[in-house]
């Protein structure tokens, strides 16, 4: 008897004790689910940035490319044609950096340079140096290769904007009259800079340059007419204009004259872009024609042979 309830005595607490685990490790359970599913989630997306990681670099490296030696550039540019020079530039780096050597506009010159009678002196062989090679290689091929009735992309009347409109906001930096059987009036506009951080930043770039002299003799992109369109209009009769030099182009406006032949064009010129603002009105009558002319077109009147303003009836106006 005291043997048996020995063995029992033996086996309950057997069980009694399993039961506790049991329970214990059923209690554990759920917290140690919510521990192993948020340590699996922080590894999947650890992995998931690793990869992704990966995967963006292996995608840089192969959108890195091959990068050719300066050298095969040069000689790609020498089958370029003039009017695939700002495609070519945009290629990568190296094109672009080719496009702004001496080496490349003088090839390009020697290639389509033809020679014509109103060629000015300063856009001929003997005359072409680096300081400002790249606008006068532009001026001499609108001259010649753009002007040639034979093939593709000749034709660059497209190019030309014949809407006044497009210059409001521009500021008057010469104005001047002609008579040549009829009345021409010229109107010289420029772009103005929109900051003034721009502004200073370029009187330094001046201050840097002085100092440098040698380097502006050699530098190929400058170009003293670079953002200045000219408004050229043609009037049969001679109006009285008053000096709107320094001001900015506000307002511009066309309607037809009494018996339906000539049209009247007034400008709008103020101190700011503003419009609404102006402080002078100029009013054209009688006008036949106007055209807008831009730096690279032969019409444009350039100062090749002197560099001071001349009087408006000297015929270097052209």
């Amino acid at each position: 008897m005291f043997c048996r309830i020995k063995a029992r005595s033996k086996k309950s607490v057997t069980n009694v004790s399993n039961e506790v685990k049991q329970e214990a490790t059923k209690e554990e359970k759920p917290a140690w689910d919510e521990t192993d599913e948020e340590t699996l989630l922080r590894d999947n997306t650890r992995g998931r940035r690793n990869r992704r990681k990966s995967k963006c670099q292996k995608d840089n490296d192969e959108d890195e490319g091959i990068d050719y030696p300066l050298d095969i550039w040069f000689i790609i540019s020498e089958y370029i044609q003039p009017e695939a020079v700002g495609k070519f530039a945009s290629i990568c780096r190296s094109s672009y950096y080719v496009t702004t050597t001496g080496k490349f506009w003088f090839h390009l010159y020697r290639s389509y340079y033809k020679f014509v009678p109103n060629l000015p002196e300063r856009l001929q062989p003997q005359c072409m140096r680096l300081h400002g090679l790249r606008a006068c290689v532009i001026r001499a091929l609108h001259y010649s290769y753009f002007r040639t009735p034979e093939g593709e992309g000749d034709d660059m009347s497209y190019l030309r904007q014949d809407e006044p409109h497009s210059l409001v906001k521009r500021k008057c930096t010469l104005m001047w009259s002609k008579e040549v059987k009829v009345w021409y009036f010229y109107f010289k506009l420029k772009e103005v800079s929109k900051t003034r951080n721009s502004s200073i930043n370029q009187c330094k770039q001046r201050d840097g340059r002085k100092t440098e002299f040698l380097d502006t003799l050699e530098d190929v992109a400058v170009n003293p007419e670079e953002g200045c369109k000219v408004l050229r209009v043609t009037c049969l009769k001679y109006s009285m204009l008053p000096p709107v030099i320094g001001l900015v182009l506000q307002t511009v406006s066309e309607n037809l004259m009494p018996g339906f032949r000539e049209r009247r064009l007034q400008l709008g010129f103020g101190t700011s872009d503003a419009p609404g603002t102006f402080t002078n009105q100029v009013v054209l009558r009688n006008v036949i024609n106007y055209r807008i002319l831009n730096w690279w077109d032969p019409a444009y009147p350039h100062q090749d042979v002197s560099y001071t303003i001349e009087l408006p009836q000297s015929d270097s106006w052209d």
